[in-house]
């Protein structure tokens, strides 16, 4: 069976109690995230083997996101701790319409300083997937391990899934943030981007934007827009297109990590690879409405994890 890696940061949320600006917020409750960990778990939620790979500080809040992600189901088993590293901190408040607000604490992040000898035991095998963001590409170790990481899955026949989860407040640069984020996406077969951050990497818009993604090993492009829906891209070509799904929501945390676990999930339960991505053999049409659906029950309920459902509670809640 094949497997979903997915590198990268593991953080607490700490997550306000009511609606209100941060700075006004008086209660926080602790949550496990962090975007890849996010799909890893609906990756497992819908049956399929997910292992993170990180490394988080020697503390309490260390201990709890691993206890949270071996209860979840996900492989644990390369999830490092260091005593020279702090465990990754976010305080989120939320507006009305669901909308969050991040403070982010992690110069002295573990998830920034893990190496190629932390994963050198990792072997891929063809069908299985590498899924990866942007958030911890910050440190030259860091990318280094990816790329390390990147050319075993490469050379294995894996899959290379991208999402850049672009978050300004961890960059004292926007343009470093931009070289950083181009250069990795030209190592992905499939990518999932939202229509803004689409337009800040690339400084274009509309289809030259999505044209010039079609850049490197590039297969498959995931333009979501929130709320209303998503688009796919095969070889620069709109392939499908969903509206997306009205449901109540309180909060977006995880909804597009949802949508980029389902979507990884399919893929792999259909056995694509680097070379059938293109043949006509994958539906995506019918994968892109899942994927939609699954974003959209993430938003009915707070959190991302905890949020998060298999396939027959989303299927019952989401029409």
């Amino acid at each position: 069976m094949s497997r979903l890696y997915s590198i990268g940061e593991l953080l607490i949320d700490f997550q306000s109690v009511g609606v209100a600006p941060l700075k006004d917020t008086q209660q926080f409750v602790k949550k496990a995230g962090g975007a890849p960990a996010n799909v890893c778990v609906q990756a497992v939620k819908l049956k399929q083997q997910a292992t993170y790979l990180t490394k988080v500080g020697c503390d309490a809040f260390g201990e709890f996101l691993i206890e949270t992600l071996r209860g979840e189901g996900v492989d644990v088993s390369y999830i490092s701790k260091s005593a020279c590293h702090d465990t990754s901190l976010a305080f989120v408040s939320f507006a009305e319409n669901g909308e969050r607000e991040f403070s982010f604490y992690r110069r002295n992040a573990a998830d920034l300083y893990f190496t190629e000898e932390d994963f050198k035991d990792v072997v891929f095998k063809r069908g299985d997937v590498l899924e990866f963001g942007s958030v911890a590409l910050k440190t030259d170790v860091a990318k280094s391990t990816h790329k390390y990481l990147i050319d075993k899955a490469r050379q294995a026949g894996a899959l290379i899934c991208f999402d850049p989860n672009l978050r300004f407040n961890l960059w004292e640069d926007k343009q470093e943030l931009r070289e950083v984020v181009k250069e990795f996406a030209s190592f992905a077969d499939v990518i999932k981007v939202g229509e803004d951050e689409l337009s800040f990497v690339t400084e274009l818009d509309g289809s030259k934007a999505v044209a010039s993604m079609f850049t490197g090993n590039l297969k498959v492009l995931l333009v979501t827009n929130g709320g209303k829906g998503a688009k796919l891209y095969l070889n620069g070509q709109l392939r499908a297109a969903h509206e997306g799904y009205k449901v109540k929501t309180v909060d977006t945390t995880g909804a597009g990590d949802s949508f980029f676990g389902a979507f990884i999930a399919q893929l792999m339960q259909c056995g694509a690879t680097p070379d059938n991505l293109l043949d006509g053999t994958v539906q995506y049409d019918k994968m892109l409405d899942f994927a939609c659906k699954c974003g959209a029950y993430t938003t009915m309920s707070y959190g991302a994890i905890a949020a998060m459902g298999n396939k027959e509670k989303i299927d019952k809640a989401v029409k």
